[in-house]
Formats: C-alpha cells, structure tokens, sequence
C-alpha cells in the first residue's frame, strides 16, 4: 500500500510572526533608550567620583549663586588679572605668573576660571561682554581693588577687552596675547572654518551627558587642546583629563566657540584704550589692533608662533611685555605725581 506523500511525515511549524518595520523600530527605540539610561547613569558616578576624589587647589567665591575658582598671589600696587583661552584654564598662565613674582616684590597676580572650566560651575551661556561683568563681581568679591593690569590670550582677549570698555577707569594697563580680531570675526570665510570644530565641540557637548564623551576620550578621538594639555603634567594634567569630559566644561568650551562664529563681541573701537599703556603680542593679522590705543603708549610685538598659548610656549614674550606696561605705568604716575 502506498502512503500519500507527507501523510507521515513531521514538520517543524514557524510559529513566529514575521516582524514589521513598525516593530523593529520599536524594539531599535527601547534598546537605544537602555544604553542612554545606562550612559546617564554612568556619567553621574563619574562626576561625583571625580567631585570627591580631585583635590581642590583654588579659592573661589559665587557669582549669581555659581562658584567661581580664582588664585591670588603675591601683594602690591600693581594688580595683574590674568584671562585665557578657549580650552585651557588657569594653569596656563602658571609659568608667566612664576616669573612675575620672582622679579617683582610689589605685584599681585589674579588667575581664575571662567564658568564651566577647572572646578568652576556651568550656567546658562554667557556672551564676553556678559563674563566681564562677571569678573568685575568675582574681583570684587575677592577683594581686589582697582587699578588694574589687564593680561588677555586669544578669547581672553575678548573677555578683558569688554572690562576694559566697560570699566576703563579701573584700568591702568593691558597687554593683548594672539588677540582675536573682531572684525575679522565677522567675515564670512573666518565662520566657514569654525563650522567642524564647532560640530565635533557640539557632539561632545551632548555626549558628556551621557558617557559617549568618556568613551571618545578613551578611544583617543576627542578634540585635543594642543599647546595646553600637552604641556601639562602630574596632577594638573589628571585633574584637566576628569574635567574635559564633563558637560560644564564641554558647555562652556562649545559657548565660547559659538560667541566667536557669531561675532558676539564688539569692544575694539579705534581709541577704546586712549591714555592706557598698551601691549600687543601679535601674529599675522592681528597689528590693527594697534589702533585701540594710543601711538605714544602702544607697542606692538609680532610672534611667529602659531599656538594659541604663546603664555605656555613663550612666556618671557608676555613677561617682557607686562613688564614694559608696568614700565609705562610707573611712568605716568610719577609725572602725575611732579605735575599735582
């Protein structure tokens, strides 16, 4: 007797429905959602470790209820308050500030950290203009009294520049390091060349909330700080290594990026620093900043050097010119003083 074909057999049933789109989608979105979770978790630990374990070097006071670093050192008439660029933080200015205090007995240095920098609060973005009335507070509240000598690098210049236009009488020198050029700035072909830097800056930002900044860090594939934590070492460095994958630094890296790409200052008008002594350390590009200040009280020194930390690579340059601006004001207050 023959048997039907299959009458006999066994089969194995699939009783799994073929997913949708729709389906995978979902799955894809909970899935995503878990390791977001996870980095968000992840992050928090490691802030709070690194909150608890670094060890605090800094004074620091509040501003709009945000703490803000700052070291002073030294005492004397002639007060130097130090700003820096974008990326680094006060330890940029350690080895002008050494040299400073070894040949001076009368000066007092002022170093301090922007927002979102070193062990300083985030906030809400602030313009230059906006950071010089915040420094204005933390001098204030750090019992620093006028007249000062103002010492701007790079976006530091932008910071001190605004001081200066806002609160020129509390001003009795300045010296401008690599200074960026307002007005250049503005053109069009300067912003083209922000937009990379400021979308690896803006990836990072929004990775340091969840992990995803720590694990480019490890990986070797986060934005360098050349000139700045290449030069760092021991201690300094380590704690540099913890802040610049948090989102108060990744923050404030990406805000001040974004004042220069959208030309967020204006304090560069011609004469803005009459009757000041005035010292420009200048790369290509940058002597028509000459024109801020007075013929008679301004030099400007041109650099060959590309690194945006000529106070790291060069610092007797910023020495030689804080100390010809000390010069001029020592200067000017004995004539005042004969002519009184």
């Amino acid at each position: 007797m023959k048997l039907l074909p299959h009458s006999n057999g066994l089969y194995k049933v699939n009783m799994k429905k073929p997913m949708k789109p729709k389906d995978i989608a979902k799955r894809t979105l909970i899935v995503i959602g878990i390791l977001l979770l996870l980095g968000l978790v992840f992050q928090n630990i490691s802030n709070f470790i690194a909150k608890e374990t670094l060890k605090d070097r800094v004074d620091y006071t509040r501003v709009d209820d945000k703490r803000v670093d700052y070291i002073v050192k030294g005492e004397g008439k002639h007060t130097i308050i130090f700003d820096g660029a974008i990326g680094g933080n006060l330890n940029q200015w350690n080895d002008v500030c050494d040299k400073l205090l070894s040949e001076y007995d009368d000066i007092t240095v002022f170093v301090y950290n922007r927002r979102g920098y070193g062990f300083s609060d985030g906030g809400q973005d602030r313009t230059p203009l906006e950071q010089a009335h915040d420094l204005k507070i933390l001098l204030r509240k750090a019992a620093l009294s006028p007249p000062y000598i103002l010492v701007g690098e790079e976006y530091g210049s932008l910071v001190l520049g605004n001081f200066a236009k806002e609160y020129k009488e509390t001003v009795a020198g300045v010296v401008l390091v690599n200074p960026i050029v307002e007005e250049k700035i503005k053109e069009k072909d300067f912003k083209r060349g922000f937009t990379l830097e400021k979308i690896r800056r803006k990836i990072e930002h929004l990775g340091s909330y969840i992990g995803l900044t720590t694990l480019l860090d490890q990986l070797n594939l986060d934005t360098k700080v050349y000139g700045f934590e290449d030069k760092l070492q021991g201690e300094k460095l380590e704690e540099f290594k913890v802040h610049r994958t948090k989102s108060n630094y990744t923050s404030a890296v990406y805000n001040e990026l974004n004042n220069v790409s959208k030309g967020l200052s204006d304090s560069q008008e011609t004469g803005v620093l009459s009757g000041i002594p005035y010292y420009v350390i200048a790369k290509e590009g940058q002597e028509s900043l000459e024109r801020l200040g007075d013929e008679d009280l301004t030099k400007v020194y041109k650099t060959n050097s590309n690194s945006n930390f000529i106070s790291i690579e060069d610092p007797d340059a910023v020495v030689i010119g804080i100390r010809q601006v000390i010069k001029k004001v020592n200067d000017m207050e004995r004539r005042n003083k004969k002519s009184s």
